[in-house]
């Protein structure tokens, strides 16, 4: 099994109405997926996301540009 890779980043969590944006210091990536935004004019938009688990099990889909990875590739 390949390690996970660290990161950190931003997530958006709708909560009371509202979406807010939610910072994680360290998570652990598990692979890319895909998200959608529906909209009413010209139907759904897919964005790429990241899977990360959190230290505390929760697993959160930020956008693919708001994550950072901690540690370097090395083969």
């Amino acid at each position: 099994m390949n390690k996970l890779r660290r990161c950190k980043g931003k997530y958006n969590i709708y909560e009371n109405g509202k979406w807010n944006s939610m910072e994680f210091e360290l998570g652990y990536f598990h692979e890319w997926g895909m998200n959608y935004e529906e909209f009413c004019d010209s139907g759904p938009g897919n964005y790429s996301v990241a899977i990360v688990e959190l230290p505390d099990g929760r697993i959160v889909m930020p956008v693919a540009d708001d994550i950072v990875f901690l540690d370097l590739i090395t083969e």
